[in-house]
């Protein structure tokens, strides 16, 4: 009996030690720490903020500039009128004679006419297409630029060159139209010719009033009369428009000295006309 009971005391001490063993991981157990999932969800979700905010960042720094743009300088009066000039006797002077030719007789003056047109195509619209600038502009050293410092588009410069023509057509329609006031083709053609007339009018008085001497083209394209230095790297054509700036810069020079030899003579002839009052105010003096 004694080795009997000794063996189930052993068959009775075995599983109270392996409950022991066992019970001890389920105390342990950290699989509770789920919460910890979360934080990959925030990272996520401030990543895909982050990547949401970013493309409006990069929007706000594109400023589109305005103004003359730095290291320009506003064409003057002089090169402006010269500029003008040049582009008003390349366009009209052979159309002109032209049409002061066919007025006082009839002949043949189709080449004549052909030749004007041609003159009147070149500048108006090839060459400013071409190299952003007119033969006026070559000769007067201009150009017109816009506010990020580059060429306009070319719809600028053909809107306006077209002002001169616009002024020259409205007052033929109007001239040929005004004796034909009682038909509906008259009215609408002197209408027509009037609007034309009026746009070069509201043209010019931008330019008066505009501090940067801004026409309504200008001012719709944000483009900037401006001096033009040539690089001394042009060839070729370029090279050929850019020196008709000399025959500009000559002319300049001549028209410089003779303001101010008109300058010094008017100064010279209020000194004298001083020097008569004072001179007559003493005989006055003794006489009395």
């Amino acid at each position: 009996m004694g080795l009997l009971d000794k063996v189930e005391n052993l068959d009775e001490d075995k599983p109270a030690k392996a409950v022991a063993k066992k019970a001890a991981p389920k105390k342990a157990a950290p699989k509770k720490a789920a919460p910890k999932k979360a934080a990959p969800k925030k990272a996520a979700a401030k990543k895909a903020v982050a990547k949401r905010a970013a493309p409006k960042a990069a929007k706000t720094e594109k400023l589109r500039p305005s103004g003359l743009p730095e290291g320009y300088e506003l064409s003057g009066k002089m090169p402006r009128y010269i500029g003008w000039l040049i582009n008003f006797a390349w366009n009209f002077g052979v159309l002109i004679g032209t049409l002061a030719i066919f007025a006082f007789g009839d002949p043949d003056l189709t080449i004549p006419f052909i030749g004007a047109f041609l003159m009147i195509l070149v500048n108006w619209l090839v060459i400013p297409i071409w190299a952003g600038r007119n033969i006026g502009e070559f000769v007067s050293r201009t150009k017109y630029i816009n506010s990020s410092g580059s060429k306009p588009i070319f719809i600028h410069a053909v809107l306006n060159n077209s002002l001169g023509f616009l002024f020259l057509i409205g007052f033929i329609l109007i001239g040929m139209n005004f004796q034909n006031l009682g038909q509906s083709g008259g009215v609408t053609n002197v209408a027509i010719g009037a609007v034309m007339i009026v746009i070069w009018i509201l043209n010019f008085f931008f330019k008066k009033n505009s501090d940067f001497s801004q026409g309504i083209f200008d001012l719709a394209f944000s483009a900037y009369l401006v001096k033009h230095v040539a690089t001394g790297n042009e060839t070729g054509w370029i090279a050929r428009f850019e020196s008709l700036g000399d025959f500009g810069d000559k002319w300049q020079e001549k028209q410089v000295e003779r303001q101010e030899k008109a300058q010094k003579k008017a100064e010279a002839r209020a000194a004298k006309a001083e020097e008569e009052s004072v001179e007559g105010e003493s005989v006055e003096e003794t006489e009395d």
